[in-house]
């Protein structure tokens, strides 16, 4: 029998896309799926899109430092636990599936309080101070990454599934893509893309590449993210006047699926719902990691990649543009090496994780008659 399944979460696509894979998969065995998220981030411009119903939930931010910001936060968080155990209650849940993001807390904590069991997924090596809290209450704790399983405290089942994969990313054609883009199918062409927001450092070494490679290089569809995106024109418009044909520039994808199927090479950060889209596809990549993230978690997510032999890694700080360029050019020159580089990372896929999370998450609803 149907139920009704919250996801809550969000902020960033490395939160929103795997909920949404998940909450697919259970809509596809007929469940009824809302997602509570906070209204002005990606969750609440993209779940609607999808055709989930959305409902706001009051989003707080943990101080890092000050005892009496910590103990005013306290006070805050309980008052939004009260208000979504309303909302929880009002939509009739029976199972509520985290994804992460300090507007998860609130629904989970909520759902609590009234009885209603949590599902919660990590995504990252390193996992987020919400996922570290929300577990003491929950039922279930998926995991990305075996290592996080001692990162994480309380008595919740922990179970390691990966990271679900939206199947529409698998599904890109070269030629179509190619004609989408404007770019040549045959030729080597580099990805760039910065996740859902942008990223300044990776937009400015897609610049240095552009240039070095302005005379016959290999090509280039830079994602810039939507943030940086007039910041980034600008730029190419001073270091180019005239824009290469085999430069193709956009401020956001919504169809990830047309940019991989383009893609040889792969410059990206190293969220864990991107790299599970690069490993499911067995695409080489290289990975600059954010170092704005909990417990430098992007660089321990890149490593494993890098141990496969699947991608890459520059760290950010003290970063010469210049030999990331270089390097990828060698790599787009060496067929063999990105041949291999993919299979590494092919090595990595791990296929049906939303199916799997589906499937155990059915096995804790309610029988009904």
């Amino acid at each position: 029998m149907p139920h009704t399944v919250l996801l809550a979460g969000g902020g960033t696509g490395g939160h929103v896309y795997p909920a949404l894979a998940m909450g697919d998969a259970l809509r596809a065995r007929g469940h009824n799926v809302l997602y509570f998220g906070e209204q002005s981030r990606l969750e609440g411009r993209v779940a609607p899109q999808r055709g989930y119903a959305f409902t706001p939930v009051e989003a707080l931010a943990f101080p890092r430092s000050g005892v009496v910001a910590k103990v005013a936060f306290g006070f805050r968080l309980i008052r939004a636990a009260l208000r979504a155990r309303a909302q929880v209650k009002a939509a009739g849940a029976t199972v509520i599936l985290g994804v992460g993001g300090y507007v998860m807390a609130p629904t989970v904590l909520g759902g609590w309080l009234c009885g209603v069991p949590s599902v919660i997924h990590e995504s990252n090596v390193s996992p987020g101070l919400a996922n570290r809290l929300c577990a003491r209450v929950a039922r279930m704790v998926l995991l990305t990454y075996a290592e996080s399983a001692g990162r994480i405290p309380g008595n919740a089942e922990k179970v390691v599934i990966g990271c679900p994969v939206n199947p529409k990313v698998l599904s890109g054609d070269r030629a179509a893509a190619a004609a989408r883009y404007g770019l040549d199918p045959s030729r080597p062409t580099l990805l760039v893309v910065g996740g859902s927001l942008g990223a300044a450092t990776i937009n400015e070494v897609a610049r240095a590449a552009a240039v070095a490679w302005a005379d016959g290089g290999p090509q280039i569809l830079h994602i810039t993210g939507p943030r940086y995106h007039a910041e980034v024109v600008a730029a190419y418009a001073a270091a180019m006047p005239t824009l290469p044909a085999s430069l193709c520039i956009r401020d956001y994808e919504d169809k990830m699926g047309d940019a991989y199927a383009i893609a040889d090479l792969v410059l990206c950060r190293s969220g864990s719902s991107t790299l599970s889209e690069l490993c499911a596809l067995g695409k080489p990549s290289v990975l600059i990691p954010s170092p704005n993230v909990t417990d430098n978690h992007q660089e321990g997510n890149a490593r494993g990649l890098e141990r496969a032999g699947a991608a890459a890694v520059f760290v950010e700080k003290g970063l010469d543009a210049a030999a990331v360029v270089s390097a990828m050019a060698s790599m787009l020159a060496d067929p063999a090496r990105l041949h291999a580089m993919g299979e590494g990372a092919r090595s990595l896929g791990k296929p049906g994780v939303a199916e799997r999370v589906a499937d155990l998450i059915e096995a804790m609803l309610p029988a009904t008659s």
